[in-house]
């Protein structure tokens, strides 16, 4: 959602692809983003719960901290099948992705893998967040057994050498 509002405040046309349950949380957060110039077209709707992060300042004793809440939300129950790709993907020039989404669940990790192979089929750039958080990741995989699968689909990968280690080996490394 980050990317897509500083985008679109930009002047490119965006659209968010996600998602949210059918309440009003969902509800004030398709406004929201729309209230942006943001493209809530992409948004599927159901699970019961918006995922969700609280941030706990630090001060000169100990570091800041973030807790997150994203445990059976909308986006982690997302399952393949869920969303029509092809649809939603339709005149679209570039998909950017966050490795938080493959860090939520297999489920999610599958989904990531069927938006990326639609977007190869599309011939769309792909550009990637690795984004990595080690709280998230405990559905039983380590990013590195599920990253290098979903990497190898981008065009683009934004992120710092230490999540980059984590998620590839050495070679992997020097081929990116």
């Amino acid at each position: 959602a980050n990317v897509c509002v500083l985008l679109s405040g930009l002047g490119f046309p965006v659209k968010y692809i996600t998602r949210l349950p059918s309440n009003d949380l969902g509800a004030a957060v398709k406004t929201q983003l729309r209230s942006y110039g943001v493209d809530t077209s992409g948004i599927a709707e159901g699970g019961d719960k918006l995922g969700l992060y609280f941030t706990e300042n630090g001060n000169l004793l100990r570091n800041s901290k973030v807790i997150y809440d994203r445990k059976n939300s909308s986006f982690a129950s997302l399952e393949p099948g869920m969303i029509n790709w092809n649809e939603v993907l339709e005149n679209v020039d570039c998909f950017h992705w966050s490795g938080i989404s493959p860090a939520l669940s297999a489920s999610t990790a599958a989904v990531c893998r069927e938006a990326l192979e639609v977007c190869k089929s599309k011939r769309i750039l792909v550009s990637t967040d690795l984004n990595y958080r080690s709280t998230l990741w405990n559905w039983g995989k380590s990013p590195a057994e599920v990253m290098p699968h979903l990497l190898a689909f981008s065009d683009i990968i934004i992120g710092d050498l230490n999540a980059a280690s984590l998620y590839l080996d050495d070679e992997q490394l020097h081929r990116v």
